[in-house]
């Protein structure tokens, strides 16, 4: 009977510590359901290879958060630097454009370039290039591999125009809108995908001014500045 006593007695005692096991580990696991409940209900900003290395951690916040920092593209400024040339079916307009990012650097590509259009005649276009510039695939303008926070470039080069429709007798006009755009793109379509470098603000990456003509001759308007352009016409 002694021995059955102390048997059962053992068995008690195991029964217990594993009662208090069981309990240790069920309120683990609520503590980890919770912790991972209040996380789900955190908002969460997603992050590419090319902003993690911007993800700082600033003094003033009293918590010590994190926060991310982004560049913030936009043109400073943008001029004609020369009397626009017709040269058969197409309007050439000597361009310059000033880009800074005001926000944290970048090492993302993004494209710089413009848009014209005759505000008296149907010449319209976007192809802007220039000598030593490499274009952007699919988007268009001046290929840029990234900007240091902080930093400003010129790019100077030449805007194409021609007839809107393409077949139409081209109407050059007297008087242009130009604007100028830094990481844009014209595909209507553009706002359903993912496209361009993630900035603070992407309302002031456009410009916009208006280029009046001051002299024609012909079919061939410039100012004695600037070269007649040669080779092959816009089809």
């Amino acid at each position: 009977m002694v021995g059955s006593d102390r048997i059962c007695a053992d068995l008690l005692q195991l029964d217990v510590i594993c009662m208090k096991r069981g309990l240790v580990l069920c309120l683990c696991m609520s503590l980890v359901l919770l912790s991972t409940a209040a996380m789900a209900q955190m908002p969460v900003e997603k992050v590419s290879s090319g902003t993690m290395a911007e993800l700082t951690k600033r003094p003033e916040t009293a918590t010590g958060a994190y926060v991310i920092q982004r560049p913030d593209l936009t043109v400073k400024s943008a001029r004609v630097t020369g009397s626009p040339v017709i040269f058969r079916r197409a309007v050439i307009v000597p361009l310059e454009i000033t880009v800074a990012n005001l926000g944290s650097g970048t090492s993302e590509d993004f494209n710089v370039g413009a848009e014209g259009r005759a505000l008296d005649g149907n010449a319209y276009g976007f192809d802007f290039s220039g000598p030593g510039y490499a274009t952007m695939e699919e988007r268009g303008g001046v290929l840029v591999h990234g900007m240091r926070a902080g930093e400003e470039r010129t790019f100077s080069g030449l805007l194409m125009l021609g007839p809107s429709p393409l077949n139409a007798q081209l109407q050059p006009g007297t008087k242009w809108k130009i604007r100028a755009m830094v990481d844009y793109n014209l595909d209507p379509d553009a706002g359903y995908y993912e496209w361009g470098v993630r900035e603070s603000d992407d309302s002031n990456n456009e410009l916009e001014i208006t280029y009046p003509i001051t002299a024609m001759t012909g079919t061939m308007m410039r100012s004695p500045a600037v070269p007649a352009v040669q080779g092959p016409a816009l089809q």
